[in-house]
């Protein structure tokens, strides 16, 4: 089964970057993808300005800064109610930082023309190459995380904490996120494993810069992470 580019839906969220969103716009036309929704998370640099007035895009925009995980559920609502409309089968979550490659869509493609009975295909900075430039103690937090995602969910992913991913329609259909903070990430894996939703994971080239680096949360937050994830599974 050959997927078509134009049944693929990317889902960017951007907030205060707008030279760098407006590099991403142009990375993903030039290979053409065409079908692509902007959340903007409440950004206050002009980007509804420079946005809202664009037919070859789709643009919402939070009133307030709601971080990621209320924009993966805005993307998701959106999905769930327009894709017929707009005919797309498939999204992939994309980052505006420059750290994501294109070229590994390719990759993506041809897992899912490979097995018609895949659902949801998942980043992994641990699969031979993909985590050679990733700093040290990185490395060591999300193997940790691992292990808690093993405890949490039953599930094993050598990657959890991902942003670069491709799924079906169907798939989102079955996720629902509840959790209003950076756990939605542990909460995804968790509705995959819950869900039984069949999934791969796929190594991606991953371009570390000073600027995407800058935008990671720190080690201490991903104890609060793992603290709000037990509570809400174990206590809520």
């Amino acid at each position: 089964m050959k997927i078509n580019k134009n049944n693929i839906l990317f889902l960017i969220r951007t907030y205060n970057e707008w030279d760098h969103l407006l590099n991403t716009i142009d990375v993903l036309k030039k290979a053409w993808f065409n079908k692509i929704l902007i959340v903007d998370d409440g950004s206050k640099d002009g980007t509804d300005e420079k946005l809202e007035n664009r037919n070859d895009i789709f643009y919402l925009r939070h009133s307030i800064n709601r971080w990621a995980w209320a924009a993966l559920e805005t993307w998701f609502t959106f999905v769930r109610r327009y894709y017929q409309k707009y005919n797309f089968s498939y999204v992939i979550t994309f980052d505006p930082d420059g750290q994501h490659d294109i070229n590994d869509v390719n990759n993506f493609i041809n897992e899912f023309e490979k097995d018609k009975d895949l659902q949801v295909i998942i980043w992994s900075r641990f699969i031979g190459w993909s985590s050679e430039n990733m700093p040290f103690h990185r490395k060591i937090i999300l193997s940790l995380a691992k292990i808690f995602t093993l405890f949490i969910s039953q599930i094993i992913v050598s990657d959890p904490h991902n942003g670069y991913r491709m799924l079906t329609v169907s798939a989102i259909k079955k996720i629902y996120l509840t959790l209003d903070g950076f756990e939605y990430s542990s909460e995804l894996i968790d509705k995959i494993a819950s869900e039984k939703l069949k999934f791969k994971e796929v190594p991606v080239n991953i371009k570390y810069t000073e600027y995407s680096l800058s935008k990671w949360q720190s080690s201490w937050n991903a104890i609060n992470i793992a603290l709000k994830m037990i509570w809400t599974k174990f206590f809520k």
